[in-house]
């Protein structure tokens, strides 16, 4: 293998794809990225046997083809490398690569490609089911679900995005950690598609979002049975689908209300924001009030104490006594809001507290709900 590339090419597709080479394993061969330079195309693909990604870039000049595992160290080498044109080339015989930037040689000992997890071809995965959205389209939809997922080892149903498609054509994501849910539904897509559910690992869309830009360029969406492999640009994003179930909590959602407001979603951001500075616990908890017109956000710890009052563009229902909350589980779905208003109902004291959105995605119309539950303790302590 030999081939001259320039240092930025290599970086701007090694920086995607060393995200998914393990910090920790004791297959040493999947610490490195495999390179392969074939069809005068260098691809690049890393996997931490619950994801992998593959880069194909094409700028490069070929002068003699093969393939290498290097130790993923390589990445800091080129980061530091003094010359924009690099050479890579391996010696016969064996798999020990030479790393030629200017004056600076670097030699790296490589591994066996042989012994490097497969990437299905793509005459394979291209037959499967797959459905695509615009970038810009895809990018929103991850950030009002991705917050949600749990990162609880020990709720294995809980760690995905359930992604579904019923027999009206509305698509829907659905996400939660058993203490909140976010659940976004786009009715009757204008793109007909099969019915389907995909419960898709949180891990593997939390790195394809960090690429998403807000163009109309398309994200192809593949799958099969329990395989998920997300094309975008020159990279692809391959992954095993959780199998356990997720169960049905579309149902959580309360059919009534107590209490609704209507408040400037910047403005409540702002102050809850401000709130969390003096947050009460490991939860950081804050007590909403509601009473004729004002929303009271109050917070407090050994530190000290904090309270605003915001005044409401609406509000129906009775008052709100006071209701305890998480403050990072109302900034989340908060920040990720377009709306100049938002909508939330109130249950309670102790009653599930909903958030509310509406808008068109190209020439879709986008739902979207959020329920958090509250922090039921003495609130004498706060």
């Amino acid at each position: 293998m030999h081939f001259a590339v320039k240092r930025s090419i290599l970086m701007e597709n090694l920086n995607i794809v060393q995200r998914s080479i393990p910090l920790k394993t004791t297959i040493t061969t999947i610490q490195g990225v495999l390179l392969q330079v074939k069809n005068n195309c260098l691809t690049m693909i890393s996997n931490n046997l619950e994801m992998s990604i593959k880069a194909v870039c094409e700028d490069i000049q070929v002068i003699e083809e093969g393939r290498v595992v290097l130790p993923g160290e390589i990445v800091d080498i080129l980061k530091q490398s003094p010359h924009e044109d690099v050479e890579i080339k391996m010696a016969p015989g064996d798999f020990r690569t030479e790393i030629i930037s200017g004056k600076a040689n670097f030699f790296l000992y490589g591994m066996d490609p042989e012994e490097f997890p497969s990437f299905k071809e793509d005459s394979q995965w291209r037959k499967w089911g797959s459905i695509e959205f615009s970038a810009n389209e895809f990018k929103n939809i991850l950030r009002k679900v991705n917050f949600a997922v749990s990162h609880d080892e020990g709720k294995p149903s809980f760690r995905g995005v359930l992604f579904q498609v019923d027999d009206h054509n509305n698509v829907s994501f659905i996400s939660s950690d058993t203490y909140r849910l976010a659940h976004l539904n786009i009715l009757k897509r204008k793109k007909e598609i099969e019915p389907l559910q995909l419960l898709i690992p949180g891990k593997t869309l939390l790195e394809i979002a960090k690429i998403l830009d807000d163009s109309d360029e398309m994200i192809q969406c593949y799958f099969q049975e329990n395989e998920i492999i997300f094309s975008y640009r020159q990279f692809l994003f391959a992954g095993r689908l959780i199998e356990n179930k997720f169960p049905d909590l579309t149902n959580v959602f309360p059919k009534g209300f107590v209490t609704k407001i209507l408040v400037n979603t910047r403005v409540m951001e702002k102050s809850i924001g401000r709130a969390s500075l003096l947050a009460h616990g490991y939860n950081q908890m804050i007590s909403l009030h509601i009473k004729d017109n004002i929303l009271q956000v109050k917070s407090g710890s050994e530190v000290g104490r904090m309270e605003e009052e915001l005044i409401l563009e609406r509000k129906e229902g009775d008052d709100l006594e006071e209701i305890l909350l998480n403050a990072r589980y109302i900034l989340d779905p908060l920040r990720v809001l377009n709306d100049e208003y938002t909508e939330i109902d109130f249950n309670g004291s102790y009653g599930p507290c909903i958030i509310n959105s509406e808008e068109q995605i190209d020439e879709d119309t986008s739902k979207y709900r959020y329920l958090v539950l509250p922090i039921k303790v003495d609130k004498k302590s706060i």
